[in-house]
């Protein structure tokens, strides 16, 4: 009989898309899938033909409460603390997850709530991430952080341990005050009691020393990521990369199939930059008129830009001719085109870029942007960016990146070495050494 494995997903794009590809390597493999998500998520799990439980959208912030000033008005200590713990979904998920009856269990890494009941109910089970998840040290900054190894102070390995010890003094003074303003209602103190009422002893399964928020759990960790992209850095035990996981079936959505074609069939001579900043977040309208700007001055570079459905940017207007507009483009291929991309930085479309060997013109701003700014410029494969830069200094940099062969010599490189650690065998093994502890 088939294993039965549950992922489970919080649903967010780009950790959903690499969930839904290892979902379907690990079917490939002869497991018997389950992927745990909103039912937001149901089109996409169901194109990629895999089974779909529903669950409640989950509370992934850490830092915001889980009921609001109204819903905790009127209550008792008791009553919000009840509520809060309730407000986490536990419950429905358990009853999900004992009806599928999994044999392994992996749930992303955001998802606490779940991972405590997983580990209540003492599964073979693992955390994943589709982010770079290293440990404080004095080579790898912490995801959110401006630095780069080896480039100046805060490069350096006592700038880089400084920055950690910033961060990890912010998460605590940041976890003291909203205990003192939300109290039961906080996000930390309702997984605390969650975990007392599961009979799990957190204080032993918690690490509090991680760029994660809160924290994160001393179990097994799937990174869903190529080791040759990370930066040289030692894990945490129990840490494992598994390869790149880009879902490789996605649904095409209607699109501009001739500008598509334009910018992949360019003429000779004619370099193609992509653009493309993801879905969740924009960048500043200063940024994009700097780089229209510089299109203006290079007829001979063509710009093909995703702007996604919710533009409305004055920006978007008076475009130079060697430039268009469109709301979604098939961006895995588009990428074996490009002679450049130009990009936020979010992991997802970082490695894609990298699997296709195509260098990269990052300007991060959140959550794991930076991380991947630090890892394309340790690497040797792209430069990092500004909001704020100048048109003088956009047009330096992709000059750099365009002219320069060491950085189309780095993307092959590594490119062929993170195709290499592409092996299903890894996958197999992992997933039978998991079961078999």
């Amino acid at each position: 009989m088939a294993k039965r494995l549950a992922i489970v997903s919080s649903g967010v794009a780009s950790p959903l898309s690499s969930a839904l590809e290892f979902a379907k390597r690990a079917q490939s493999l002869g497991y018997e899938v389950g992927v745990f998500a909103p039912c937001a998520a149901r089109g996409l799990i169901l194109h990629c033909d895999l089974q779909h439980i529903e669950t409640p959208e989950p509370r992934v912030d850490a830092f915001a409460p889980l009921l609001t000033r109204e819903e905790m008005k009127g209550l008792t200590a008791k009553q919000r603390k009840d509520a809060a713990v309730d407000a986490l979904g536990a419950e429905a998920f358990a009853d999900a997850l004992t009806r599928f009856q999994p044999d392994v269990l992996l749930v992303d890494c955001e998802l606490h709530a779940q991972i405590l009941v997983g580990l209540s109910q003492g599964l073979p089970m693992a955390q994943f991430s589709n982010m770079f998840l290293s440990p404080p040290g004095l080579c790898a900054p912490p995801l959110n952080k401006h630095a780069h190894p080896g480039v100046g102070l805060r490069g350096s390995r006592i700038g880089i341990l400084l920055i950690w010890n910033s961060l990890l003094l912010w998460k605590l003074k940041k976890r003291l005050r909203n205990r003192l303003r939300y109290g039961e209602a906080e996000y930390s103190a309702a997984l605390r009691e969650l975990a007392r009422r599961l009979g799990v002893p957190l204080a032993q399964k918690r690490r509090l020393l991680c760029w994660q928020m809160p924290w994160t759990y001393r179990i097994p960790t799937a990174l869903l990521l190529p080791k040759a992209l990370d930066l040289p850095t030692r894990l945490y035990p129990g840490f494992a990369y598994l390869g790149s996981m880009i879902l490789q079936d996605r649904p095409e959505k209607p699109h501009d199939h001739g500008a598509v074609a334009r910018f992949c069939s360019a003429p000779d001579g004619k370099k193609r930059i992509f653009v493309g900043f993801g879905t969740m977040m924009h960048p500043k309208s200063g940024l994009l008129s700097s780089l229209w700007a510089v299109a203006r001055k290079h007829p001979e570079w063509q710009f093909l830009f995703a702007a996604g459905r919710t533009w409305e940017d004055d920006s978007l207007t008076d475009l130079p001719p060697n430039v268009e507009v469109v709301v979604w483009v098939p961006q895995q291929e588009l990428l074996y085109h490009a002679d450049l991309a130009i990009m936020h930085g979010g992991t997802g479309g970082f490695v894609e870029a990298v699997e296709a060997a195509t260098p990269v013109l990052l300007y991060p701003h959140v959550n794991d942007q930076q991380g991947s700014a630090a890892r394309a410029i340790f690497h040797g494969i792209g430069r990092a960016g500004r909001q704020t830069d100048t048109p003088d200094q956009i047009e330096a940099d992709i000059q750099a990146l365009l002219s320069d062969p060491g950085y189309k010599e780095n993307c092959n490189a590594l490119q062929a070495t993170c195709v290499a650690e592409t092996d299903a065998a890894i996958l197999a093994n992992y997933l039978r050494n998991l079961i078999d502890k």
